[in-house]
Order: C-alpha cells, then structure tokens, then sequence
C-alpha cells in the first residue's frame, strides 16, 4: 500500500509513535510518506528512515490565514505521493488534511489519530469543538490512543472509531551496578545524600503535566512527619513560562518550611539509567491518553504513582497507585506510605514489570494498523 502520514510540530510521543510506524511499515513493504514540518523531521529522522520519503509542511498551532497555501502545499505533495491511504496524526494536522483532501478529485482514504483531549474554555473551546466534530465525521477511520478518545469521536458522529495504543520503545535494560552509578552522579550534582528516596517525572515541564500539584504535595511531606530524605526531580524540556512558574511556587513553599528538594534536569538523554536509579515514577498529569513514559515505566519495574485520568488507569490497573486529578493530599499519602515501606515499593515494581511484559510492542501496533488500511482499501476498490 501506498501511505502517507501527516503531523505537526513534535518533539514527544507523537512523532515517536509515527516515527515507528513509518520505520516497521517501510520495512514490511509499503511505500511509506511523512509530510511535517522541518523541525520534526531534524528531530525525529524520518527522511533518514529506509525507504521513507519526507515532504516538507510547516504547519503551525493556529487557525489563519495562511492555512490555504498549506492547503495548496499539502495537494501538491499528495499528488506527487499518490497515496492510497492518509493517516493525520493530531487536530492541526488532521483539519489541514481533511481541508486537502476535500479539494481532490480521487480521494484517498483519510485515517485520523488522536493523541490528546482538545481542551479549550469559552470561545477557544466552542472552535475546538466544531473543528473536533468536523474531523470526526469527515474520516473514514478515527483512532484513539485511549478510549475515552473513541468514545468522544463516536459521540461526535465518527463512522468508525477504534482503539489503537502508542506503543512505547523497547526499554534498555540497565544493570544495578548502572543505576547506583546513575544515582551516586545525581547525588553528587545536587547534593543530596545517596540514599534519600528518588520520585522522579519525566515529562515536558508544561500545563499539562501539572507540576505544581507535585509542588504541594512535596509541601505537604514537608510538613508531615517522615523518615529519612525525599527528594523529587523531573526530566524534559520546558515551556520558559510554565517552569518560572513551578520555580517560584517552590520557592514561596520552601519559605514557608521545610520541604523536599525538587531539581530540574531538563532534557536527558539517560531516562532510562533515571527511571533504573529512582525509587518511584511519578505521573501528575491532567490528562494523558497512553503515555509512553509511563509505559516505559511499567517495563522497567517501577513503583508508580499516577493521577488516574484519560487512559492512565486502563494502562496502569493495579500495577500502580492512582489517585484523583490535582489531588496533592492523596499523592503526598502514596508518597509517605512508600517511603517507609520498600517492601510496597518491590511488590508494586513486580507488578509493573508483569504489566509492562502484557504491552503490544512497536511492530506489533503497526501490523494491527495495516490491517486496518487494508479493510478500507479493500471497502473501497468493493
């Protein structure tokens, strides 16, 4: 078959999903396309992919003016692609492409995955939502990367609507001796003691990922009677306002009395000596559909604490403890609990590395999508 992929600005689960499918799809035979912004593809590598071509589309965040010459862009690249399928990934990429492909002729079968809950208030909201309805009634297919997704396409009016999971990247196993390396180096850079306990996030420091929740609930440990030294860190980049933010809310908490220490690390390229050196995984989202740092938490076999929201809870089950969203209160319990209980901590990493074990590997999501395409292109040529 014949494919093209569309997606916008990615530096995360997005472009790593889509990066995967165009590798093992390539590689089992299709004639593979991506069309995305440059940026996306220097970060990702997709034109460096075996048998993949990358058409360049600078898609940007908003709805203006310039989206009829990314229109016009996008017609041009299909027809030099010719695709049989076209899979958006996303709402910016899937309204460009449903506006596209609305001006063909021949038109191929558009497939569309969402990855996130659009989540606009007032006027803003109103917009997402006709643009959601719009995507869902003009694919063929919609796929959701959790269910609460399918369900939202179905009730908007989606033909089809299916689960379909990003499955994150084959973990690399680190051996002890390299995690207590990885925690010793830690220790050493922001001076806290080797055996304090380590909750790690690992996750872009944006609204989101509700990091001032973590802040109050390290308040909170502060402030309540504990054994020995936690301290938090968080890994990935970060929206410049957003950290200023979560930096000064520390601080003004810090004032107040004591608290466990919380470092930003930024960008890592060694998440997985990280998740191997820390103590629990942390997930303090507002919303996640399936997050693969979460799913690489499962694998390696950590102790976890997630807020229960979107597609945390299918993909956790009891391999963790969940609570509700924005509740620091009961993510400070979980915390205190398994501070002193490292029995708890081993029983719970058992746990996630069984569930991490159950997960559909990389290859295995992109076999289930060909399948996929292969019922509409046969629908289609019936």
């Amino acid at each position: 078959m014949r494919i093209v992929f569309a997606i916008g600005t990615s530096t995360g689960g997005v472009g790593t999903h889509v990066h995967a499918l165009a590798r093992d799809l390539a590689a089992a035979g299709h004639e593979i396309g991506v069309i995305g912004p440059a940026a996306t593809d220097e970060h990702f590598g997709f034109s460096l992919l075996p048998g993949v071509r990358f058409g360049v589309l600078e898609l940007g965040t908003g709805i203006g003016a310039s989206d009829a010459a990314l229109v016009r862009r996008q017609r041009t690249l299909l027809r030099s692609f010719a695709p049989q399928i076209v899979h958006a990934h996303g709402f910016r990429a899937g309204l460009i492409t449903l506006l596209t492909l609305r001006t063909l002729k021949t038109r191929p079968k558009f497939v569309l995955s969402l990855h996130n809950q659009a989540s606009g208030q007032g006027l803003r909201g109103r917009v997402e939502t006709r643009v959601e309805t719009m995507l869902a009634r003009g694919a063929d297919l919609v796929l959701g990367a959790s269910t609460d997704l399918v369900d939202r396409a179905r009730e908007l009016g989606a033909q089809t609507a299916r689960f379909l999971p990003a499955a994150a990247p084959e973990v690399t196993q680190v051996s002890a001796e390299a995690a207590a390396a990885t925690r010793a180096g830690l220790a050493e850079e922001f001076d806290f003691d080797p055996g304090a306990l380590i909750v790690l996030a690992v996750g872009r420091v944006a609204r989101q990922k509700n990091y001032p929740m973590l802040v109050r609930a390290l308040a909170r440990l502060g402030a309540g009677d504990r054994q020995g030294e936690i301290v938090a860190l968080i890994a990935g980049a970060a929206d410049d306002q957003v950290l200023a933010d979560v930096r000064a809310q520390y601080a003004e908490a810090a004032a107040a009395s004591a608290i466990p220490a919380l470092h930003f690390l930024g960008p890592r390229d060694n998440v997985a000596e990280l998740a191997a050196a820390a103590d629990i995984y942390a997930l303090t989202s507002v919303w996640e559909a399936r997050a693969l740092v979460l799913q690489e938490a499962l694998m390696t076999g950590k102790a976890i604490v997630a807020t229960a929201t979107g597609g945390t809870a299918e993909l956790v089950g009891d391999a963790g403890m969940l609570i509700d969203d924005d509740d620091d209160a009961a993510f400070a319990a979980a915390v205190a609990e398994l501070a002193v209980d490292p029995a708890r901590r081993a029983e719970l990493g058992t746990r996630a590395r069984a569930r991490g074990a159950e997960l559909p590997a990389e290859r295995e999501v992109a076999e289930e999508l060909a399948g996929l395409y292969t019922e509409l292109v046969s629908a289609q040529v019936g």
